[in-house]
């Protein structure tokens, strides 16, 4: 069994939470970071306000020493408030009462004027950071003596308030996270909302209930509709072409073969009569099977290059008419092209310049532009053929396009070329109009839509 591929939903949903997650997490981490960084500067400062105090209340004892006078820290006199302090000298140390017992072995040994910041370890284990500071001390008889002003601090509340803001980060990040995935889920919902569409009406399509994809399509998704439109109604022209392939071709063979059947009843049976009733029996099958096999939508095929099918029109028509020696000027704006069967453009063009042939006395005008629209990728293509000839009445020019009918009965002809023309423009979606000449005669204008 084939298995089946996570759904766009899915994909993108697991994608983001990755990517938050990666997120959360390195935004954890700096947070984490400045956080201990902040705190050690604060507790830095809270042993430079200490050391401070000390300096500012020590004298020298009898015995040599420097001995703060009194305590403004309470935590200094109470054993085991996690704050200690300590000076030493070279005539003796002394020691807070806090730190009495307390193992305090910081091992920074400052110059004078220098500070000095280390981790420690009191006897039990607890960490400590300490703050070290060499003083100089002057005395009123002018000796100079060298002490070092110790101040430590417990690193525990601190580490235990450290893990408390861990801990609220982790939970804030996983509920930021969660909440941005739910508003993520709703918000892929209404962005997938089309898609969801489009399967739905693909479905009906197959199931019959509708004929095309309805329009007010996101842009990004307006391309493939529209092509997907142009695709089944191109498949619908096509089985349509099929039909009116049949019905042209019933149409073109009356003729060979009632010339056949006149042979047959006036006793001629010789190969060489047959021959040519045959030969363009043949013909007219061949040319109706490849129209109805090789005609398209041009949503799937490539532009073709509009001038070099009509000067090659041009000058086969000239040769065929030559008798008439009528002009034929073509005229074709640079770059113009369309995404045409070359088959169809060659007949399109070949039935409008051949009635123009016919019907026009010395002039036939052909030109071919592109037909633009903001709403087309690809533009259309206007295709026109003037003459110089009688002319079609405005109440002759719907009928005229119905297969058999023409204008003018003396001139010779089946009466499907204008026909033909029109259907091959209605599979592109294109329409066949008839109006007046500058010339005098008449004008046929085929419009093919862009996609």
């Amino acid at each position: 069994m084939a298995s089946t591929a996570p759904s766009l939903r899915s994909r993108l949903l697991l994608t983001l939470a990755a990517l938050l997650l990666v997120a959360a997490a390195a935004a954890a981490i700096a947070l984490d970071s400045l956080y201990r960084n902040l705190g050690q500067r604060a507790q830095e400062n809270v042993l430079d306000a200490q050391v401070i105090a000390l300096i500012s209340t020590a004298e020298i004892d009898a015995e040599g020493r420097l001995v703060p006078q009194n305590l403004a820290e309470p935590r200094l006199a109470t054993p085991g408030s996690g704050l200690y302090a300590e000076i030493l000298g070279a005539r003796g140390s002394w020691r807070s009462p806090s730190a009495v017992g307390s193992g305090l072995n910081l091992a920074a040994d400052p110059l004078p004027g220098e500070r000095r910041v280390e981790r420690a370890q009191l006897a039990d284990g607890t960490p400590v950071l300490g703050l070290s500071l060499g003083v100089r001390w002057e005395q009123e008889d002018g000796q100079v003596r060298d002490f070092v002003i110790r101040a430590a601090q417990s690193l525990v509340p601190w580490q235990r308030e450290l893990l408390r803001v861990r801990a609220g980060l982790a939970t804030g990040f996983l509920v930021l996270a969660f909440l941005l995935l739910g508003g993520l889920a709703v918000a892929l919902g209404v962005a997938l909302e089309p898609l969801r569409r489009l399967e739905r009406e693909i479905v009906d399509i197959e199931a019959g209930r509708r004929e095309s994809l309805g329009g007010g399509w996101p842009r990004e998704l307006s391309g493939v509709t529209g092509n997907l439109n142009a695709l089944l109604v191109g498949e619908r022209n096509r089985l349509e072409r099929y039909r009116t392939t049949l019905g042209n071709l019933a149409h073109s063979l009356k003729t060979p073969l009632a010339a056949l059947r006149g042979l047959v009843d006036c006793g001629e049976s010789a190969p060489a009569a047959l021959v040519p009733q045959l030969d363009r029996m043949q013909a007219i099958v061949q040319h109706q099977l490849k129209r109805a096999v090789f005609g398209g939508s041009g949503a799937t095929l490539m532009d073709q290059r509009v001038a070099e099918p009509l000067e090659q029109l041009r000058a086969a028509l000239a040769k065929v008419y030559a008798d008439k020696r009528i002009a034929i000027s073509v005229a074709v704006a640079p770059g113009t092209a369309y995404p045409v069967d070359a088959g169809d453009l060659l007949e399109l063009a070949g039935n409008l310049m051949d009635n123009g042939c016919k019907y026009g006395r010395n002039t036939v005008a052909v030109r071919a532009m592109p037909w633009t629209a903001a709403a087309w990728r690809r533009p259309g293509l206007v295709l026109e053929v003037e003459d110089d000839g009688a002319g079609i009445p405005p109440a002759e020019r719907d009928r005229i396009l119905e297969r058999g009918a023409r204008a003018d009965e003396s001139v010779g002809g089946q009466g499907i070329g204008l026909a033909v023309a029109r259907e091959i423009a209605s599979v592109y979606g294109g329409t066949l109009e008839i109006g007046a000449s500058r010339h005098g005669g008449a004008l046929v204008r085929a419009r093919l839509p862009g996609r």
